[in-house]
């Protein structure tokens, strides 16, 4: 099973934010889709299951989400997505098959991949980067959650992801 690439995440968020001349918060995830040239669309009629997704039709690159969801369950929607998009497109890395690396097929359901888990990690680095955050990280964490648009529950991550670089 491959592992998740926590560097390679980060570098690649900070990357996207670079190239989409993103500076201050809150991250402006429609600026980066049109760097892109990602359609954005809000769909009232998604069922509850989908949250957001990004779809390919030839030339044409569609990011949608649904409507119906919170606003910052949409962005953090978004941004995972986005990390499957840039991150994902060609697959995983795949460690070789190996005696000393057999196959596993013992992944209980709760069980998020790596692939899932490194969205994850990029929708929280690409939402609230660290050196956005740095700045802001006396405020409280529901100050800090207006300032980003995104969830408590997000900067809380993103603070303790980031605990030693911004309490040095």
């Amino acid at each position: 099973m491959s592992q998740v690439r926590n560097q390679f995440v980060r570098q690649m968020a900070r990357k996207i934010l670079a190239e989409s001349k993103v500076k201050s918060p809150p991250v402006d995830l429609l600026q980066i889709l049109s760097t892109h040239g990602i359609a954005y669309e809000e769909v009232e009629d998604f069922p509850d299951t989908v949250d957001a997704l990004i779809v390919e039709d030839g030339p044409k690159i569609y990011a949608a989400v649904n409507a119906r969801q919170h606003p910052h369950r949409r962005r953090f929607s978004l941004a995972h997505e986005l990390g499957h998009y840039f991150m994902h497109r060609d697959g995983m890395p795949e460690e070789p098959i190996t005696i000393d690396n057999p196959p596993s097929d013992d992944l209980g359901a709760a069980t998020k991949s790596p692939a899932e888990i490194e969205a994850d990690l990029f929708a929280g680095e690409l939402l609230v980067p660290l050196e956005m955050l740095k700045p802001h990280v006396q405020k409280g964490i529901p100050e800090l959650s207006k300032l980003f648009l995104v969830s408590e529950q997000v900067i809380s991550i993103a603070i303790s992801r980031h605990m030693k670089a911004l309490y040095k």
